[in-house]
């Protein structure tokens, strides 16, 4: 069982990272190469920077290190943003078909394809949308706190609202509701930059960059949307095969 579930995870998660990176060709990648082009420094160098895969965007440049390695733009990027949309997508695959197994052990019967869009849905509210809220998706050029704080809030977020939507969707009566202050309390400190939202000061680029922050905001909403759906629907279907045995 453990073999095949992991063979289905790898199949899936790949499925899921060349569609996640075809999608960001056409949504996310042109408006983060356009911000590229507002990036500046503090001496107001154009600078290039590493962008957050899991808001659905691709691999770019980083700015941290100016002789560090870094993938060049064209085919080197496209395929490193594919490897990269692969190995998120075999891991999350796992994680749900460990989920969708268990609910179905749990029940007595295997999930169906509407249960997969189900569990998807709630991945999409526990994954991208709860960490959103308080850290909405960046585009290059954008002012940040510590990147080591976001990245310990981002995981404590997910798991507190895993834990929450678990106990809302499977609870019955009021105890559905003990998963709501799990939901909020993440919120209570959000590690918030202080201070102009982009870097580059100048007007007309602050105009244009806002515009493209809201572009940014709706495709890697979307594209994160449809790859949990399709998560779902795809780890649903093929755990059918999967023995328990």
């Amino acid at each position: 069982m453990f073999r095949q579930l992991i063979f289905s995870a790898c199949v899936v998660g790949v499925l899921l990272g060349l569609m996640m990176t075809a999608l960001q060709s056409v949504s996310v990648a042109p408006i983060i190469r356009e911000a590229e082009q507002y990036e500046v420094t503090g001496d107001s160098q154009p600078i290039q920077a590493h962008h957050n895969i899991e808001h659905g965007t691709d691999v770019g440049h980083t700015h941290d290190d100016q002789g560090a390695w870094s993938p060049a733009e064209g085919a080197e990027r496209l395929l490193f943003t594919s490897v990269a949309n692969i190995c998120t997508g075999i891991g999350y695959a796992a994680i749900l078909l460990v989920v969708i197994q268990h609910l179905g052990e749990r029940f007595g019967r295997t999930l169906t394809l509407k249960g997969g869009l189900i569990v998807g849905g709630l991945c999409f509210l526990a994954v991208f949308v709860a960490p959103s809220v308080g850290l909405p998706p960046e585009i290059p050029g954008t002012s940040a706190a510590a990147l080591e704080s976001r990245q310990w809030w981002w995981v404590v977020e997910v798991v507190m609202a895993g834990i929450g939507l678990s106990i809302m969707a499977l609870s019955k009566g009021i105890v559905r509701l003990s998963g709501l202050p799990l939901l909020l309390l993440p919120y209570i400190w959000v590690p918030m930059h202080e201070g102009p939202l982009f870097i580059n000061e100048d007007p007309n680029a602050v105009l244009a960059l806002s515009e493209l922050h809201t572009q940014f905001i709706f495709a890697s909403t979307l594209n994160n949307l449809v790859f949990w759906l399709v998560a779902g629907l795809m780890c649903a279907r093929v755990i059918k095969g999967v023995k328990v045995s």
